[in-house]
């Protein structure tokens, strides 16, 4: 057991995950263009984004770096901005745990960032962590690829406070093995397991408030969606019925340019739509 201090407080870190960020990761955000990226994910309220934030904060610790609610990053946009204003040897958390058990979909914001940011996270030698409800809805890109492992955090016995490390090799045999059925129990779990204790390295009341007006904004997305998806829908189908008013082809050409393109709409689907519209005009 090993504690460390920041923002006036002490906070819990296991001793071997304290020795191997102190013998490979520090000395690595010392280096040219090294970065490190860390997924954490398990099932709801298992507390995640604790670990998280105490991983986080060790590291912090150690570079003298600030860290605070605005290195907790609650939206892909927010993740993204964070990066591009980060210092050096900083620590950002982007934190989808919030989101509940979200759509491979609604993480692909994430993996673009990944790519798209990979030169300036190394650049700035920046700590990563991607905190998540499961590992299995990152591509294989972030998943395999570009972070260096997985923090898997879980219950013991109804008790929080547990989490069970996979190294790159452990990790892309549990994505190749577990993916389909998001199968945690698909291989023989690794040893490097350790524990952590409910203590916020930034103010608590601060992130549970972030949080909730996270949350709150996702879901006033998430009910505007079906609205938008309609009303896009009856722009579309009055698109193609103008295009053909105005260029005098036959729905059959119509279906041909779409198809030529790539648009993704069936035949049937083109005649509806323009028969739709022409009904009502």
């Amino acid at each position: 057991m090993a504690f460390y201090e920041i923002n006036g407080k002490k906070i819990f870190i296991d001793n071997w995950l304290k020795e191997r960020i102190d013998k490979y990761v520090i000395p690595d955000l010392k280096r040219k263009d090294m970065d490190a990226v860390y997924v954490v994910d398990g099932e709801e309220r298992v507390g995640k984004s604790v670990f998280g934030m105490c991983l986080g904060g060790y590291v912090a610790s150690v570079f003298g770096t600030p860290f605070d609610i605005s290195n907790i990053c609650m939206t892909p946009e927010e993740f993204r901005k964070k990066i591009c204003s980060a210092d050096k040897n900083e620590v950002v958390i982007c934190d989808e745990a919030h989101r509940g058990m979200a759509s491979a979909a609604a993480l692909r914001p994430i993996n673009k960032i990944m790519k798209d940011l990979m030169m300036e996270m190394g650049q700035k030698n920046l700590f990563v962590l991607i905190i998540l409800p499961t590992f299995f809805l990152l591509d294989k890109y972030v998943a395999l690829f570009r972070s260096r492992g997985l923090f898997h955090v879980y219950r013991n016995k109804g008790r929080r406070g547990y989490w069970v490390y996979f190294n790159k090799k452990d990790k892309l045999r549990l994505y190749l093995r577990g993916k389909k059925e998001l199968n945690y129990n698909c291989m023989k779990w690794p040893r490097l397991r350790g524990r952590f204790c409910d203590h916020y390295p930034i103010d608590e009341q601060a992130y549970r408030e972030k949080k909730r007006r996270a949350f709150e904004s996702y879901q006033k997305d998430a009910d505007e969606e079906p609205k938008l998806l309609k009303r896009y829908k009856e722009q579309r189908d009055k698109l193609l019925w103008i295009l053909k008013q105005v260029t005098g082809y036959k729905t059959e050409d119509i279906v041909s340019i779409c198809q030529k393109y790539q648009l993704g709409l069936e035949r049937a689907a083109i005649y509806n739509a323009i028969q739709k519209i022409a009904e009502k005009s």
